[in-house]
């Protein structure tokens, strides 16, 4: 059955991240299939992820009000959360409560009265500070005493911009905080088509921290798809882009094409040594994605505390191999979509101790940056993704 609203589809959305679901991948799924307006689009779209993101100080809120809430049937749950977000939202009463005692009604028509009353009796409540950033309390203070502070997560709960990457002349587009660098703000197409491709600026500066050369050969690892070989391709590398997921790299050729770019793809396992190397390597590393939060805010709390470290396991082994495949001279680029101190600067550590043949290199990072030293740790300000790069020279070879 379709639903009747961006409100019944948002409560069946969460239902199913709540199952374990993919926010983006099941809203962008489920709004391909209806020919609603725009406007009923983005209002499924603002109820899905704002409920997700202010999910923690939802419940905060709530919790005065409801004796036993993980008793309550899980629609009825998300039907309170939602309307608890449009609340905090500023929708007036006579807009928000009626709706959602409707969409209670059709599924638990005896707890009605229960949604009615509750929605009508929200107020203000001062929450911790972790709990009006929705974030969980291991991480939140894992960033207080790594960062200073957690004030930046705030940005992990506004709205971001479309940013794209441009492969044509545009015109007609908002410049983004990088060369190249645009800012969508009409309803979603074939980007492709358009010369254009979906990319966060602070991914795309990790390609360029390379540098590169046309005609350079660049290895791109860990390239999934291979957005930022796109980049590296359009400025003239030959870029050869490694990973283990044959699939997303069918998709990556088909839009590579489609943009008018060349780009190689082998699928390999990246613990394993590569069969070449190149002056310029390239390792965007998978991670916790902790920077990621605004786009995917499930993942908040998805995460456990011992999977940063787990995820630096893999990623030290991984640039063991990126290493390896770099050049006497050249330059390897190490980035994660990531915030925590263990896949960032832990890893840059344990991998120096065991190289003296790389030294860090500065970075002149063009976005807010939240520490500095060993890398660079982004901000997740202005619709950035929070992200740390490191750049390396291997300057000798050991023996």
């Amino acid at each position: 059955m379709r639903p009747a609203s961006p409100r019944a589809l948002a409560v069946r959305i969460l239902l199913e991240v709540e199952r374990g679901g993919r926010a983006q991948l099941l809203l962008d799924r489920a709004l391909d299939r209806l020919s609603w307006p725009e406007r009923d689009r983005a209002y499924a779209t603002h109820l899905v992820y704002g409920t997700l993101r202010r999910l923690r100080l939802l419940d905060f809120l709530l919790e005065p009000l409801l004796e036993r809430p993980e008793k309550l049937p899980k629609e009825v749950r998300w039907v309170l959360r939602l309307g608890a977000w449009e609340w905090l939202s500023g929708k007036a009463d006579h807009a928000r409560v009626s709706p959602w005692v409707e969409e209670a009604k059709r599924a638990h028509p005896r707890l009605a009265g229960l949604v009615n009353a509750v929605l009508r009796r929200l107020e203000p409540r001062e929450a911790p500070e972790c709990v009006r950033l929705s974030l969980p309390e291991w991480l939140c203070e894992a960033w207080r005493a790594f960062f200073g502070q957690v004030a930046f997560a705030e940005g992990f709960n506004e709205p971001a911009p479309l940013f794209l990457t441009a492969y044509r002349s545009v015109e007609g587009l908002r410049p983004g905080p990088l060369p190249d660098s645009y800012i969508w703000e009409g309803p979603k197409t074939d980007f492709s088509a358009l010369g254009l491709q979906p990319q966060n600026p602070a991914s795309l500066f990790a390609a360029m921290l390379l540098e590169s050369s046309p005609g350079e050969r660049v290895l791109d690892l860990c390239g999934g798809a291979g957005l930022k070989a796109f980049y590296l391709a359009a400025k003239g590398a030959e870029v050869i882009s490694y990973d283990l997921n044959p699939r997303r790299q069918q998709a990556g050729e088909k839009t590579a094409r489609k943009l008018g770019l060349r780009v190689t793809y082998r699928t390999q396992d990246l613990t394993e040594p590569l069969p070449e190397k190149a002056k310029k390597v390239l390792l965007d590393a998978p991670c916790t994605g902790t920077g990621t939060f605004r786009s995917h805010p499930e993942l908040r709390y998805r995460l456990a505390p011992q999977d940063p470290g787990r995820m630096a396991q893999l990623q030290l082994k991984l640039l063991e191999t990126a290493a390896r495949a770099t050049e006497e001279g050249g330059v390897l680029v190490y980035s994660v979509c990531t915030l925590t101190e263990e896949e960032g600067e832990g890893v840059a550590r344990a991998f120096l101790a065991r190289h003296s043949e790389f030294e860090p290199e500065p970075i002149a990072c063009p976005f807010p940056v939240l520490r500095s030293g060993l890398g660079v740790y982004v901000a997740p300000e202005g619709g950035l993704d929070g992200f740390y790069y490191l750049r390396l020279r291997k300057v000798n070879s050991r023996t």
